[in-house]
């Protein structure tokens, strides 16, 4: 009789989940998984005050954002923190790592997560007490590769607050972004 491979080598497991961006924008897109459309991103603005994350194999509302001027931001889960929405700011809590970088430390059910900026994966995912092995991050869009987001196997359980994080951080950056450019832009004529 043969020896019977492992458990592991028979079942195929995908090692990450890449869901791909079909827009430039991560304010009104869908994100993809395998070529199929898996969540929608839906801001109701011009000015990102409202955006809704919905799960489209079963046109279920996940995710609610909201932006407000004279009140905390709030982020609400269709299946965490009881329903309830919660301000960003004690999900997501801002700081600064020891060599003063910027970076946002996301409490969640299954623990602590830092999001930081990075040279080469632009804005990446590490367990707090992991800081050699990103589990989601940015794939920037290139010639050969689409805009994604990128989880590592065992993230399932939070990617609705993986992508929500993500989509706060990014959006946050591109406006920064484009200030900065408008500054330099000026700046270059006086």
């Amino acid at each position: 009789m043969f020896e019977s491979e492992s458990q592991e080598t028979l079942v195929n497991v995908e090692p990450r989940t890449e869901l791909v961006f079909t827009t430039s924008s991560v304010m009104n897109t869908s994100l993809l998984f395998h070529h199929r459309p898996t969540l929608n991103i839906a801001t109701k603005d011009a000015a990102g005050a409202l955006t809704l994350i919905t799960d489209l194999q079963t046109n279920e509302l996940l995710v609610t954002i909201k932006r407000r001027t004279l009140h905390p931001d709030t982020v609400k889960f269709a299946y965490r923190y009881d329903g309830k929405a919660v301000k960003i700011k004690d999900w997501m809590q801002e700081g600064k790592m020891e060599d003063g970088r910027l970076k946002w430390t996301m409490n969640t059910p299954v623990g602590r997560f830092v999001w930081r900026k990075d040279v080469a994966l632009r804005l990446a995912l590490w367990a707090e007490n992991d800081g050699l092995h990103p589990i989601a991050w940015s794939q920037l869009k290139t010639e050969y590769v689409p805009h994604a987001l990128v989880l590592e196997r065992g993230t399932e359980i939070f990617r609705d607050e993986i992508v929500a994080s993500y989509l706060i951080l990014e959006q946050q950056m591109r406006i920064e972004e484009k200030g900065y450019h408008r500054y330099r832009r000026v700046s270059r004529y006086n």
